[in-house]
């Protein structure tokens, strides 16, 4: 799918190819970086270029899982990780995950991401619930994750570690209808 931005530049938003496991690898390093909202830091990311390659490779063949990237002008500056359960019980839901490169915020991207994600659960229907944890001082992200009909379901105390300090995070979830 192509979106147009708020600088006037496309986005292109597409199933992660294996070919991407290195770029994605890199970025999430950079992106660690960047920004202290995530779970990992700079050179924390959990995957090498291997294993990367298989994540997306395992992910392609399961109908309950997604992992899109966002390109712009040939460049993956944004990933959208969607992971659920092969136990029966709760493969209906599963957790969600997004990151942009700072450079790129406020331009739309996490929007595009998401509405592409949330039309490909409704499209497949194995997914009736999605979860995801946010920060609890990050504004901009669950008024993003509210606009599309998330809401907060909890509050982890001490959840994250950074610099020192520990800080809360909300789990946040939508219910899929249908």
């Amino acid at each position: 799918m192509i979106y147009d931005l708020k600088n006037g530049k496309t986005l292109t938003v597409r199933r992660a190819r294996e070919e991407d496991a290195w770029e994605i690898v890199c970025l999430s390093d950079r992106i660690g970086g960047e920004t202290d909202n995530l779970t990992f830091g700079i050179n924390d990311y959990y995957y090498g270029e291997e294993e990367e390659r298989i994540l997306i490779r395992n992910i392609r063949h399961r109908n309950n899982c997604l992992l899109i990237v966002g390109i712009v002008e040939g460049r993956i500056v944004g990933i959208l990780s969607f992971i659920a359960s092969h136990r029966k019980r709760i493969m209906h839901r599963g957790d969600m995950g997004i990151y942009i490169l700072k450079d790129y915020w406020n331009l739309g991207i996490g929007s595009c991401m998401i509405e592409y994600f949330l039309k490909w659960v409704k499209e497949h229907g194995a997914i009736k619930k999605i979860a995801l944890e946010v920060r609890t001082d990050n504004e901009r992200a669950i008024n993003l994750y509210k606009k599309y009909g998330f809401e907060i379901e909890g509050h982890l105390k001490k959840s994250l570690f950074i610099d020192g300090k520990y800080y809360d995070t909300y789990y946040m979830g939508k219910i899929i209808e249908g």
